[in-house]
């Protein structure tokens, strides 16, 4: 009998592995809404084990997810501070953020917070959140950003970069629109090259 039980707590560990990687998998080709069946079946177990492993969509992404996410932010975090400016900073936090938009269908999600119900990642991206209206406090502070540009008014320019990334017949250019909207921001007017066309 203990030898059963131990072989069934170590299925139900392996199963848990393997729908951790499935899921880390899916989601960041996929986006997190991504069919749990699909998940399932990557993992090659049936759906059924995985509600009941993990019981929740919310519950799955924030045993794999939080970790991913958290490690890019830092890492973005890492070259917003090494800017000279405090226009310099913002700038590598808004186009680095739309960078990590495009580049992962799952960190899209989780910056344009998709799934407040995942509350681990919720808490990882909100230092990210944080530091966007503490940059932009700074910009004001420096005199090089127009004070009627907010913290909300960044927070725009995700959520249209987020928006037009998840969208296959967004318009070429939307990236190009919202480097202007942020350059027209600036009190100097100085213009910065523009960004390609091309995500």
């Amino acid at each position: 009998m203990a030898a059963q039980a131990k072989t069934l707590r170590r299925d139900a560990r392996d199963n848990m592995a393997k729908l951790r990687a499935a899921a880390l998998e899916v989601f960041s080709a996929k986006g997190l809404g991504a069919p749990l069946e699909e998940i399932a079946k990557v993992a090659g177990v049936s759906v059924g084990t995985l509600y009941n492993r993990f019981g929740t969509r919310e519950a799955l992404i924030d045993s794999v997810i939080p970790e991913i996410a958290g490690s890019r932010l830092k890492e973005l975090g890492e070259k917003v501070a090494a800017g000279a400016t405090a226009r310099e900073r913002l700038e590598t936090f808004v186009h680095g953020m739309i960078d990590l938009q495009h580049q992962d269908p799952a960190l899209n999600d989780a910056i344009m917070r998709r799934f407040p119900e995942a509350t681990a990642l919720v808490d990882t991206c909100a230092a990210s959140s944080s530091l966007g209206r503490d940059l932009v406090d700074q910009a004001h502070r420096e005199g090089s950003l127009a004070l009627d540009f907010t913290g909300e008014d960044l927070f725009c320019l995700l959520w249209m970069a987020g928006t037009a990334n998840r969208e296959e017949a967004a318009p070429l250019g939307w990236r190009r629109i919202l480097t202007r909207a942020l350059d027209s921001a600036w009190t100097d007017q100085a213009q910065t090259p523009a960004a390609s066309d091309t995500p």
